[in-house]
């Protein structure tokens, strides 16, 4: 299964079926019913989709021309990881095979997207750069990455010496960091949304390092977005 990070699901109704089969609305198999008949016209469920599922089938059910429609009203019941280490494991199957279902559905190219600060049509990414190339590149832009990346120029900063390069470094990650935590901090105060925080940057961190070895085993670049 991939978690619903790419985009956010509107109120009762159909689906809009996205530009990007990957980015684009879908239904997570912990709480959706299919007909029948429309999967025995696809051919049902990849079975190489180990994760990842949900997206490839509800990429190829729009394909066919099925729509695709929320209810509301649905109640399911579904079991979560109730500690760390279960909460890092699934986390980090989910990221495995991202990169399989959307090399599957993409063609190979160098794509960028940026977090929106609200949904458009349901989509939480905008894509900035698109260009097909014998190298697949797939690259999101999130406060996590950043967070990471200001994090490691500011020690390789540190390390040759550049103490004002360093210095503005460290100053920027802590804002990243900030804004990394402010949603949880906002919502729930400073100790019980830190608490948050720290089980939000595990299962991240699951999802970006195994989305990245999930992108080399399909010859691929696979920076994943993560829930920020």
């Amino acid at each position: 299964m991939i978690i619903q990070i790419l985009s956010d699901l509107k109120e009762e109704g159909y689906l809009y079926k996205g530009r990007h089969p990957t980015a684009a609305p879908f239904f997570a198999c912990a709480n959706v019913a299919f007909r029948r008949q429309a999967l025995e016209e696809i051919g049902g469920f990849d079975p190489q989709c180990i994760t990842g599922e949900d997206c490839d089938i509800c990429a190829r059910l729009s394909g066919a021309g099925w729509e695709l429609y929320t209810r509301r009203d649905a109640i399911v019941s579904h079991r979560n990881p109730d500690d760390l280490r279960g909460l890092f494991r699934k986390w980090y199957g989910y990221g495995r095979y991202h990169p399989y279902v959307f090399a599957k559905h993409n063609d190979r190219a160098v794509e960028i997207y940026l977090r929106l600060l609200r949904p458009v049509l349901g989509e939480r990414y905008l894509c900035l750069l698109y260009r097909k190339s014998s190298l697949g590149v797939v690259l999101f832009l999130t406060k996590f990455l950043l967070l990471h990346l200001a994090l490691l120029g500011t020690v390789i900063s540190w390390l040759l010496g550049w103490t004002t390069v360093a210095q503005v470094g460290l100053g920027l990650t802590a804002a990243l960091a900030v804004a990394y935590a402010w949603p949880d901090l906002r919502r729930w105060g400073l100790s019980l949304g830190a608490a948050f925080t720290g089980i939000r940057y595990v299962a991240d961190l699951a999802l970006f390092i195994s989305a990245f070895i999930g992108g080399l085993t399909q010859k691929m670049l696979y920076f994943s977005a993560t829930v920020d």
